[in-house]
């Protein structure tokens, strides 16, 4: 199938219980490792039995999200069938009024420019030890196939390039480029 660049906003992250002790890592210190990828001040903590999850608070996507993806979308190339799609998915966003609605949309992947995807990623606990994470994203860019390996250093300037220039929102703190 190929790779695509996608970018977006990581709205929920899942850590597997069980990896967490495996690794000796307490809910601080994964909460401090995360907080060098994420702005977990966006984040509300939850637990199940055999889940730590960080859920992004409603009131920052209700607040911010509509915005922040229009100025998002308002940098790319201004052309059809682009415009339409970022058009359609700004004014559904305006529209809902909860977390949970926006979720269900962007699930049903009916925006080729506003869409779900889970990945996993890890991150850095200690000296040896990496840790994975699940990460829910409101995608709401996927650009071609990717055919070339490597390309972390660009992601990682895209993405501090976006939080940089987009201070304004405090959402941008969740903002996540990745290819899958």
């Amino acid at each position: 199938m190929g790779q695509y660049l996608q970018m977006g906003i990581g709205y929920r992250m899942e850590i597997d219980k069980k990896r967490l002790d495996k690794v000796g890592v307490t809910i601080e210190k994964l909460e401090i490792g995360l907080n060098k990828h994420f702005d977990m001040s966006l984040y509300e903590f939850n637990e199940t039995h055999d889940k730590v999850i960080f859920e992004i608070k409603e009131s920052v996507v209700l607040e911010q999200l509509q915005e922040f993806i229009q100025y998002q979308y308002s940098m790319y190339p201004q052309e059809q069938p682009y415009t339409d799609c970022f058009i359609s998915a700004v004014e559904i966003i305006g529209g809902l009024s909860t977390f949970q609605e926006i979720v269900q949309v962007v699930e049903e992947r009916n925006f080729p420019c506003f869409q779900s995807n889970r990945i996993t990623d890890e991150i850095k606990v200690s000296a040896w030890d990496w840790l994975e994470i699940d990460i829910s994203m409101f995608v709401f860019f996927v650009e071609g196939k990717i055919f070339m390996e490597g390309y972390n250093s660009l992601l990682k300037f895209i993405e501090n390039n976006v939080r940089q220039s987009s201070e304004k929102w405090t959402i941008a703190g969740a903002f996540r480029c990745f290819i899958e």
